[in-house]
């Protein structure tokens, strides 16, 4: 009965890994996505609502081809990185009372993440569709307001995830405790410079979180390694 016992944990705990490794790749997926449709293909221009109706939409029709693939691109990204919001929630469930509180909280701000960047990639794609010149310049100068704040959502969906999985790599070890101490620290400057528009902090945020998922992979490998007999 002892060897049954110990033979059905074995397999849970090689399947539970199986489950984490694919989320650990959708994660890096889906965050690489995100930042080439939304930051490399499409930044979202540089213009903001004080500059020439003129300039704003030849930022649009200049560059809709753009848009629409840089959109496209990060919209099939938020919707891989689902899987990597659901394998967190489930791998932290497993640390029992300590990591269910951290595993709800991860996942809602995993999902307000992956909306916001929904939101965002519908936004800019809508503003790529073929209208009238005219309706377009009476548009742009709205459009441009709007879209200083489109990715609002986005950002406090990341920084609410980089937060969560920093507190949960000090309480049960999810990443190493350095690379947590990083996270703290771009979260922290990040909240900083909202006020400032500066979006270097948010970027910097993005990429610890890219960095994260091969980190998760390398660490649950090892500690399978030496975990099995």
């Amino acid at each position: 009965m002892a060897n049954l016992k110990e033979g059905h944990w074995s397999m849970s705990t090689d399947r539970s890994d199986e489950l984490d490794l694919i989320g650990w790749l959708l994660g890096l997926a889906g965050l690489l996505l995100i930042f080439a449709g939304f930051l490399v293909i499409d930044p979202g221009g540089w213009n903001g609502p004080d500059s020439p109706v003129s300039e704003l939409a030849a930022e649009i029709t200049d560059n809709r081809m753009r848009i629409v693939v840089g959109s496209a691109i990060g919209i099939v990204g938020a919707l891989v990185l689902v899987g990597f919001v659901a394998s967190l929630r489930m791998r932290l469930a497993r640390e029992g009372s300590k990591g269910e509180l951290l595993a709800l909280v991860a996942y809602a701000f995993g999902i307000v993440m992956t909306i916001g960047a929904l939101v965002h990639g519908s936004f800019r794609m809508a503003t790529s569709a073929p209208i009238d010149p005219n309706m377009l310049a009476d548009a742009v100068l709205p459009l441009s307001m709007l879209k200083e704040h489109i990715s609002d959502l986005l950002l406090i969906g990341a920084l609410g995830l980089a937060a969560t999985m920093s507190v949960s790599s000090f309480v049960v070890g999810l990443l190493p405790k350095p690379m947590a101490w990083v996270g703290v620290v771009l979260v922290a400057a990040t909240v900083a410079l909202i006020p400032t528009n500066l979006g270097v902090g948010g970027l910097a945020l993005f990429l610890w979180l890219i960095a994260a998922c091969p980190v998760l992979i390398v660490r649950d490998r090892t500690t399978s390694t030496h975990g099995s007999p």
